[in-house]
């Protein structure tokens, strides 16, 4: 695994595009996240495929962190992950107009900094069924909040946002810290090492729910490769640090003043690695030799201590012999060497000897503790006991396996929300928001090519259109369900049923159910048919229309029957699908679904 540098992102990306799908995944990897996480995935999936852990990275549904891990038949549990990550950030909740792009943040009526107690409930969820699925919980700190949203008081204010942002984090650190079946990413390392101007698009927030730049996602993907790698048994398992590159070899620094400043800079990095990180000297030289040449050229590095390898071998042969001696793959050895190392750039790699995860000094001790920083060299993560809930520190009650539990602690999450659809007719005066909803629902739609102006009343008799204005405990989503049905002896025919992304997996669809069937019992339609075609992609919509199936007893009294028909495609239907092909998550302001 080669460190990059995050000019060099866009490498991430290039490869796992051209990535093949292994024939056997090793890791498999689940991502949940309260906000649009797909630019992680090639950040997170790059650096596991170049260690060789062939990894399967599943992206779990569009903030609905609580509903995956409540319910074991959701598509994160079915999914099977080794690992779970988790990014949840307390201020991806909605504000009142927030849905409809009324507000630059969805901060929910806390501020940005959110009830603490929500973070720390939230985390004891995943991490129960992190339990339950026999995966590791890889949790995400949330940054602090970048922009205040109240003056200069908010910060000596015990209850302000930052003080609560602040109180979130540390209590769910607090709660995973001792827990072998968790571990923690700190986002706010990576927010300040790309720096809080840069760390962030309004504009691409508003308009796909991505809160980060490329840069951060690079970031805390190295990050997350490096905990899951080492809590796996793959992370680094010492340092070799090549003098011939480095310091004795005519690839050395020139002039005294900069050779004698740069070697000082990398001794204090190779001085601050974990005492049990084993760290060699190798070279091609004799080893009394190399010691008095290093002595004279580079007196600090020769006071590190460190095992010296010195047999005039080649480095990929050293690389080799040092790992055997640990009982570890040279994978997962880092090579500190000098900018230029033909032998292990090109010889090495072409005689199928893997030379380690190369670390290249090139005129900044910075870059080299960065790039060393990469390959893992200074991390220290405890590794994943054989049977962790038998852990001495593990004294929390175990999960249970019970899948009607599970079953009953989603629907009490569904009751907690509070969700409230108020269903409406629409007199067909301004559609935009309607509209919106129908063109970027991709996940929970009919797949049909029925635009709402076509259920309007301007377009004739027999058609209704209605428009859900959808909240809950957190706040207000603005409109986020719209209904087209055409009326025809004695039946609804529902032709236009999107639901945003925002809203799902809290049962809004049930809810909107309901509140179709009254609506049909009173105006005397016995049956409601749903029309709709099964893309794949709408998985969501079509699982609910057959569980739906059957009769339905409207709250007025009566009964309407709920039945669907998979409708035959036509070329206007194809056209519709490739028109609107390529579209992603929806959310607040504008983003897809």
């Amino acid at each position: 695994m080669t460190p990059v540098l995050p000019a060099d992102a866009g490498r991430n990306v290039r490869a796992w595009q051209r990535r093949t799908a292994p024939d056997a995944p090793g890791l498999r990897i689940a991502v949940l996240a309260s906000f649009t996480a797909d630019p992680l995935v090639p950040h997170l999936g790059t650096p596991l495929d170049d260690a060789g852990a062939e990894p399967e990275v599943f992206l779990g549904p569009f903030n609905q962190i609580a509903q995956e891990c409540l319910r074991d038949d959701s598509a994160t549990a079915c999914f099977t992950p080794d690992a779970v990550v988790v990014c949840a950030r307390p201020e991806d909740r909605p504000a009142t107009g927030a849905a409809r792009g009324d507000s630059a943040g969805p901060e929910g009526p806390e501020g940005p900094g959110g009830d603490p107690r929500d973070l720390e409930r939230l985390a004891a969820t995943a991490l129960d069924a992190a339990r339950r699925w026999g995966a590791l919980l890889v949790w995400v700190l949330p940054p602090l909040p970048c922009t205040p949203s109240r003056g200069v008081d908010d910060s000596g204010d015990p209850r302000g946002a930052a003080a609560r942002a602040v109180a979130s984090r540390e209590a769910v650190r607090a709660r995973l810290a001792d827990d072998p079946h968790a571990c923690v990413v700190d986002l706010e390392d990576a927010v300040r090492t790309v720096g809080v101007r840069h760390a962030s698009h309004p504009a691409l927030f508003r308009l796909a729910r991505v809160p980060f730049t490329e840069d951060v996602f690079f970031r805390l993907g190295g990050e997350l490769a490096r905990v899951l790698l080492a809590r796996h048994g793959q992370g680094c398992h010492g340092v070799l640090a090549d003098l011939d590159g480095l310091v004795l070899g005519p690839a050395a620094p020139p002039g005294e003043d900069v050779a004698a400043q740069l070697t000082a800079e990398l001794a204090a990095a190779l001085e601050e690695l974990p005492p049990q990180r084993p760290l060699a000297y190798r070279t091609g030289r004799r080893a009394e030799e190399a010691r008095r040449a290093l002595a004279a050229l580079a007196p600090e590095l020769a006071r590190v201590p460190a095992e010296w390898i010195a047999e005039g071998r080649t480095v990929a042969e050293d690389v080799a012999a040092f790992a055997a001696a640990r009982g570890v793959t040279a994978s997962t050895v880092a090579v500190l060497t000098g900018p230029r190392a033909p032998e292990t750039k090109a010889g090495e790699a072409k005689a199928g000897q893997p030379p380690g995860r190369i670390v290249v000094c090139e005129g900044s001790a910075d870059r080299a503790r960065l790039g060393l920083l990469d390959a893992g060299a200074f991390d220290l993560v405890p590794p994943v006991t054989a049977h962790p809930g038998d852990a001495p520190t593990d004294t929390r009650p175990a999960a249970t396996d019970d899948a009607a539990g599970a079953g009953d602690d989603y629907a009490a999450f569904l009751r907690d929300l509070g969700v409230r659809a108020h269903l409406t007719e629409h007199d067909g005066q301004d559609i935009a928001a309607e509209s919106d909803v129908a063109d970027r629902a991709h996940d929970f739609t009919l797949a049909l090519p029925h635009a709402p102006e076509r259920f309007t009343t301007a377009a004739g008799a027999g058609r209704l259109l209605l428009s859900a204005r959808v909240s809950d405990r957190y706040g207000d989503y603005g409109t986020a369900a719209v209904i087209g049905v055409r009326i025809a002896e004695g039946a609804w025919h529902v032709e236009l049923f999107s639901v945003s992304c925002v809203v799902m997996g809290k049962g809004v669809e049930d809810v909107l159910l309901r509140s179709l069937v009254d609506r049909a019992a009173e105006r005397g339609a016995a049956e409601l048919v749903f029309h709709y075609r099964d893309t794949g992609r709408n998985h969501p919509a079509v699982a609910f229309l057959r569980a739906a199936a059957g009769p339905h007893r409207a709250h007025g009294g009566g009964e309407v029957r709920v039945t669907s028909a998979d409708d035959i495609p036509s070329p206007a239907d194809d056209d519709h699908r490739a028109d609107s092909a390529g579209d992603h998550h929806d959310g607040p302001g504008g983003a897809h679904d």
